[in-house]
């Protein structure tokens, strides 16, 4: 018997869906102008832990952010990449990002990333966009294990973790480096099923 081999271009994956308060979506042309304002806003923040979000070391530029958008959207048709963005059901306003990143389909592993804009930092969305985000990745992807990789350093971010029931599984020491070569430990997490 011939084995079959998954395609994951042959799934049908809904590009947004809402949660109490956000509608999380799939980024899109045009979405780069709140990318880029959320992110001049939050630049120190994001900056802080740079072997995490070593996108943000880069100069933000509305160019750089649509073109981060536009090339989401694609990575999001090719089931390569699974970034999405945050926004508010009452009035539209984008609160961050999230996603699934790093995957391995044979099995069905997939890393849970995010990143909050500074004026909603610690009321509760990321904690209910997280959530969210795993229970996609076990509902329309069949994962079977979802990972998170926090900054030691990072509380708020592996506190995220612990709230949406994730298993702290260890600390792996000297497992990145800042771009200046400063080592991290990184806390790692997950969630099975």
């Amino acid at each position: 018997m011939i084995p079959v081999i998954f395609d994951p271009l042959l799934l049908d994956l809904p590009h947004e869906f809402e949660t109490e308060h956000l509608l999380i979506r799939a980024p899109k042309p045009g979405d780069g102008a709140v990318v880029h304002a959320a992110t001049v806003e939050t630049l120190e923040d994001l900056r802080r832990f740079p072997s995490s979000m070593r996108w943000a070391m880069d100069l933000p530029t509305v160019e750089r952010a649509e073109s981060f958008c536009r090339r989401s959207a694609a990575l999001w048709l090719l089931r390569a990449d699974l970034p999405m963005l945050l926004f508010l059901k009452t009035d539209g306003e984008f609160v961050g990002g999230a996603g699934l990143h790093r995957f391995d389909w044979a099995e069905r592993r997939f890393e849970v990333g995010w990143w909050c804009r500074k004026r909603y930092q610690r009321q509760g969305f990321i904690t209910e966009a997280v959530r969210a985000v795993i229970e996609y990745a076990f509902a329309h992807l069949g994962a079977r294990r979802v990972f998170a990789l926090g900054d030691d350093a990072n509380t708020a971010s592996w506190r995220v973790c612990e709230r949406v029931g994730m298993a702290y599984e260890g600390t792996m020491r000297s497992e990145r480096a800042d771009p200046d070569g400063t080592r991290r430990d990184m806390r790692l997490y997950a969630i099975t099923r």
